[in-house]
């Protein structure tokens, strides 16, 4: 069954991430012809310190 892995940094609402995994699981059971209950959703959020954009770790541009 389909697994979809989301990664970004951290900051999303609970609400957000519920919205969105609803989203995003409707679109792949659609695609795939499976029902919503086979769609598994990885959610990963990184502390921006542990995120790099451009050569510079986002917490020190977040500063800016």
């Amino acid at each position: 069954m389909p697994l979809i892995t989301i990664a970004g940094n951290e900051g999303i609402s609970v609400d957000k991430k519920r919205k969105m995994v609803k989203d995003i699981s409707e679109t792949v059971a659609e695609a795939y012809d499976l029902p919503v209950s086979a769609i598994t959703v990885l959610v990963q959020a990184y502390p921006s310190e542990s995120v790099g954009v451009g050569g510079s770790l986002l917490s020190d541009l977040l500063k800016e």
